[in-house]
């Protein structure tokens, strides 16, 4: 019982010139807890001193602060850890031995993370696909990165709720489509269809006033975001303004309307396009198919 207090005990771990291997381990899981208490002690003074302006503020405070321990911690442990050289061989072994296994997995992981923080990369906030897997990104560590999954269902996009974790090395195997966080605004297309009739150019002309209402797509917020981002890559959308499309179809004519809208956004774009659309068709006694 004496011989395992002493184990426990670490001013005579510390004041022990020739420990063993136990001893040792014991040292090192007592350094770590040490440091996971620093850490939460300093987050907690350091938010009740400057609280943080929003949550991305937040997670970007916390993320450098969690790196810059665990860099310190991990230097401040090296002496620990080779301070009995008699248990050096062992410790190579051991590491030798799992970084075979594993060096693989770990380097490819270390340069995805590299890649992802490249100017071709993604950050936090930006909605990517990856592996046929749609979301938002809202973590970024050394070894994965993580995304808030959306529905695939393109007429909507919406989050699930759930959770998925990538490799870093993901990036480098497979295809990832990324929308900035500083754009924010893909091509959507919104399709109505009314019968053969004279009152197609009624109709055209209101679809083409429903999407040049500001209240339903605010333009001049598009044309903002589109210069602001190509102060920092060479984007050329082209048209940025929407446009709606006619065709003769077998059972009437069918008009697409194409306009940009907030990714985030989309499902409520097109809830305000249809009331626009069912109230303006109402009045002017149109029918859709």
């Amino acid at each position: 019982m004496e011989e395992i207090l002493d184990l426990l005990n670490p001013v005579l771990l510390l004041k022990s010139s020739d420990r063993t291997f136990a001893q040792e381990l014991v040292l090192v899981i007592y350094f770590i807890i040490l440091l996971v208490l620093l850490y939460k002690a300093f987050v907690l003074i350091f938010d009740t001193i400057r609280p943080p302006i929003d949550t991305s503020a937040q997670y970007n405070r916390r993320k450098v602060t969690r790196i810059s321990f665990i860099l310190v911690g991990g230097v401040s442990l090296l002496p620990v850890l080779f301070s009995g050289l008699s248990y050096l061989p062992t410790v190579m072994g051991l590491a030798g031995a799992g970084i075979v296994i594993s060096l693989k997995d770990i380097t490819l992981n270390y340069v995805g993370w590299f890649l992802i923080h490249g100017s071709n990369g993604f950050e936090v906030g930006d909605r990517i696909e990856v592996d046929g897997i749609k979301g938002d990104v809202v973590n970024i560590g050394i070894n994965r990165f993580t995304l808030m999954e959306v529905s695939t269902d393109p007429r909507s996009e919406q989050s699930t709720n759930r959770l998925v974790h990538f490799p870093n090395h993901s990036v480098i195997l497979h295809k990832i489509y990324v929308v900035k966080d500083k754009m924010g605004y893909v091509w959507d297309e919104f399709r109505v269809k009314i019968p053969y009739s004279p009152e197609w150019e009624a109709a055209e002309k209101i679809l083409n006033g429903v999407l040049k209402n500001s209240s339903v797509i605010d333009q001049r917020q598009i044309d903002y975001s589109v210069k602001e981002l190509s102060k920092n890559y060479l984007v050329r959308l082209g048209k940025t303004t929407p446009i709606v499309y006619m065709t003769i179809e077998e059972g009437g004519i069918l008009f697409s309307l194409r306009y940009l809208t907030n990714i985030r956004e989309k499902r409520n774009q097109r809830a305000r396009i249809s009331h626009e659309i069912l109230k303006e068709f109402g009045l002017a006694g149109i029918r859709i198919l």
